[in-house]
């Protein structure tokens, strides 16, 4: 198990994921003409990439991150366990990929969340 969304495990669905730091500052120059950098604080941006699903899969997968802030948990790059974050999802964009009658498949895509 490497990525789950609140309760449900997508790590078999996942083909991609990528874990980067952005570090949140406050640059000034003081009277002397030094800067002065103050760290705010850091914040993970997590981009998973989702391979094509079915009908089912992609409900269950649209109503977990259907809330404006999500609990994310993730394989850590830097200590190789998992950890969770409270998350948003700025956008996300789900395309068909074929209906056939009652078969409906998804195509793949990417979502992108990022730390509250």
């Amino acid at each position: 198990m490497y990525f789950k969304i609140g309760n449900n495990d997508y790590s078999m669905f996942v083909n991609e994921l990528r874990v980067s730091t952005n570090n949140n500052y406050n640059s000034q120059t003081n009277a002397a003409g030094n800067t002065v950098v103050d760290l705010i604080n850091q914040k993970r941006t997590i981009e998973v990439g989702i391979i094509p699903l079915n009908d089912d899969i992609m409900k269950q997968l649209k109503a977990d991150i259907a809330a404006f802030n999500v609990n994310v948990s993730y394989l850590d790059p830097d200590t190789g366990a998992l950890s969770t974050a409270n998350c948003i999802i700025p956008s996300n964009e789900v395309n068909y990929y074929t209906i056939q009658g009652d078969r409906v498949l998804f195509e793949a895509c990417s979502l992108v969340f990022e730390e509250l």
